[in-house]
């Protein structure tokens, strides 16, 4: 792989890492207001979808007629909506600090499955990036944990939150497996978002009724702009998973912790450190060594973006 593509991976990795950082904030703030997981993942499955299917229409048409792409996206909506809806759950729960470092750990469900289904070969860059990545989070969060009394969170809710980076690494992992052949990334995120907020319907219909549709001015708003984010996010992270695989697209959670931190600072005025220092030094290293990884690896196709 070149040069161009390991500094590319980096490029979409620090935006992923970013948004990933922010969406959190943005989420709990959208509960806050009143609007509902279920609305959430609906009414943003059906928006991106729609703005993917636009965006691909307009610059180029391609057939959405095909059954394959169709069960992909099928498939990759039920492997993301149950973490996804999983995570809208417990961020009402626990600490953003606790989420962060539960979610940190998703590379290292991503790694062990990549081995166990001979998908990645042992690599000691990437058994160190991902050393350093998952270290830096740790410096940085495990003190702001340790200021949260263990039996303000049930055993249960721990153990159910880390349902959810395991089920992300299969999500990943099952993303960049069954790629469809000759699919762009735009098809895929048409689909696939098409299919989560389908999936996700009923569940809606079922727990608010005729209040499904209604929501206040401020949900509507933030619900609309945060779904815009995720178009470009969805755009970024099927660009990565399709040329770069899901172990080195899901270390971008290790700078969404950094950026986690940085807009607690801006927006809710939590102190920063020495240890943001350390941890961005942390994660700078491992983004090197997981890009250095990658550009002695075998070529994978070019993105169609």
């Amino acid at each position: 792989m070149s040069e161009l593509n390991g500094r590319g991976l980096v490029g979409n990795m620090l935006g992923l890492g970013l948004f990933w950082g922010l969406s959190p904030v943005i989420t709990r703030g959208l509960t806050i207001v009143g609007v509902t997981p279920a609305q959430i993942i609906v009414f943003s499955g059906l928006i991106v979808g729609v703005c993917l299917w636009l965006l691909q229409y307009f610059t180029k048409r391609s057939s959405f007629a095909n059954k394959r792409l169709w069960l992909y996206g099928l498939g990759c909506a039920v492997f993301l909506n149950v973490p996804f809806g999983l995570s809208l759950y417990v961020i009402t729960k626990i600490p953003l600090a606790t989420y962060s470092i539960i979610g940190s750990t998703t590379p290292f469900f991503g790694y062990a499955f990549a081995l166990i289904f001979r998908l990645e070969r042992a690599n000691w860059r990437r058994v160190l990036a991902l050393v350093c990545g998952f270290s830096g989070s740790g410096i940085l969060l495990f003190p702001m944990a340790d200021e949260v009394a263990p039996s303000q969170i049930s055993t249960f809710i721990i153990v159910l939150s880390f349902g959810m980076p395991l089920l992300y690494a299969l999500y990943h992992i099952f993303a960049s497996q069954f790629w469809p052949s000759g699919a762009g990334t735009r098809q895929v995120g048409v689909v696939e978002s098409v299919c989560s907020g389908l999936l996700a319907l009923p569940l809606l219909l079922i727990m608010m009724g005729s209040e499904s549709f209604t929501m206040s001015a401020l949900g509507t708003v933030g619900l609309v702009a945060i779904s815009g984010l995720w178009v470009i996010e969805r755009l970024t992270f099927f660009n990565l998973i399709r040329n770069f695989g899901p172990v080195s697209t899901v270390q971008a959670i290790y700078i969404s912790t950094v950026s986690g931190v940085i807009f607690g600072y801006y927006f809710f005025d939590e102190p920063i450190d020495w240890r943001i220092a350390v941890s961005a030094g942390l994660v700078i290293i491992a983004l090197w060594l997981n890009a250095r990884a990658q550009s002695l690896s075998v070529a994978r196709p070019a993105s169609i973006l």
